[in-house]
């Protein structure tokens, strides 16, 4: 386990990755944890009377961020997770090792190297959409179930739901899978039944426990029992359930489909709440937000103008209205409202 350190404001803290939240002396939150201080943030925190910050130690050995070992590992889940679909479809069982393969992978890549999760719209293809979400959605509740401090047996299996929350979508027509109008009544009643078709075919493998077969059941559930297959709610959603049922709307959003354009992360934060975060577990959704927003400090980004900037800052109390630098202005769009982020570009 890494020993964190603190470093006093007068040292340059460009680059470090802090360990807490940092608060003003009023108790306001100024930073997230697990943020990375930039330019900008490093003179945010000098214009408060915070004296100190505690960081990770050792960032340039723990914390490198490879730009080709997440997408090829993420390519080649992918794949893996086709041939399990493939099998499953047509009544076949599947190989534990394939299945422990692409799990292990996962949390390994998640554990090394978080930075995995701001790689994820750089590299999807909506025409492979089924495979690439499996694989996101699996990647953003490993990310999660860190978050909340899930064991690596209990993430392992988070993983193995999440890779399989949709196995039962290989019996729902591609018509309806890819239409891209409305859906009709009829139609949508088939598509709801990819939960219980899901966890039927979830029995052909021995290997996995109930928890996960439950949450490929549950994962379109919601806390305000307004969800199916069974409509139940609160505490008799399973804690991995709770979790996919996130990671699979942030995803769907954030992707692009044959049907609809992909939303930028702060729209889809925007959509969970116009949605009604009632719906989801808000202690999860909370930490969530707050940490996924951290990885696209520094990216490029398109405004609804046209203008390309970078995100400099995200505030805590306002993560969907980052603080952006378009050729050395600041716009902080919590308080521009003719501006918005159109999309990541870099």
């Amino acid at each position: 386990m890494l020993e964190s350190k603190h470093l006093c404001l007068t040292e340059n803290l460009v680059g470090e990755i802090l360990i807490e939240d940092v608060f003003d002396d009023e108790g306001n939150i100024i930073m997230s944890k697990n943020s990375v201080i930039n330019e900008y943030a490093f003179q945010t925190l000098l214009k408060t009377k915070v004296d100190k910050v505690k960081i990770y130690p050792s960032i340039k050995e723990n914390f490198t961020v490879s730009r080709n070992k997440p997408e090829l590992c993420y390519k080649e889940s992918i794949i893996e997770m086709q041939k399990i679909m493939a099998r499953l479809a047509t009544g076949e069982g599947i190989s534990l090792n394939r299945l422990d393969m692409v799990s292990s992978s996962l949390s390994l890549e998640i554990n090394k190297n978080n930075q995995i999760i701001g790689n994820i719209g750089r590299i999807k293809d909506k025409d492979e959409y089924t495979y690439n979400h499996s694989i996101n959605v699996a990647i953003y509740s490993a990310f999660i179930g860190k978050l909340i401090g899930l064991d690596e047996e209990e993430n392992i299996e988070l993983i193995q739901a999440s890779l399989l929350h949709d196995i039962g979508k290989s019996k729902v027509p591609k018509e309806i899978l890819n239409k891209k109008g409305r859906l009709t009544e009829e139609e949508f009643i088939i598509v709801k039944k990819h939960t219980t078709d899901g966890y039927i075919m979830s029995k052909r493998i021995s290997c996995l426990t109930e928890d996960v077969r439950e949450a490929i059941l549950y994962h379109h559930e919601r806390e305000d029992g307004s969800g199916y297959p069974h409509g139940v709610k609160g505490h008799k959603i399973n804690i991995y359930a709770k979790i996919i049922s996130i990671a699979d709307v942030y995803d769907a959003l954030t992707s692009e489909r044959v049907y609809k354009d992909k939303s930028s992360p702060f729209d889809a934060i925007k959509e969970f709440y116009r949605m009604g975060i009632q719906k989801f577990s808000r202690p999860i959704l909370a930490i969530f937000f707050k940490n996924v927003v951290q990885f696209y400090v520094n990216c490029r980004v398109k405004l609804n103008d046209g203008t390309i900037g970078k995100i400099e800052f995200v505030h805590p109390q306002n993560i969907t209205g980052p603080i952006v630098n378009v050729e050395g202005n600041y716009i902080n769009l919590s308080q521009d409202n003719s501006l918005k982020i159109e999309e990541i570009v870099e």
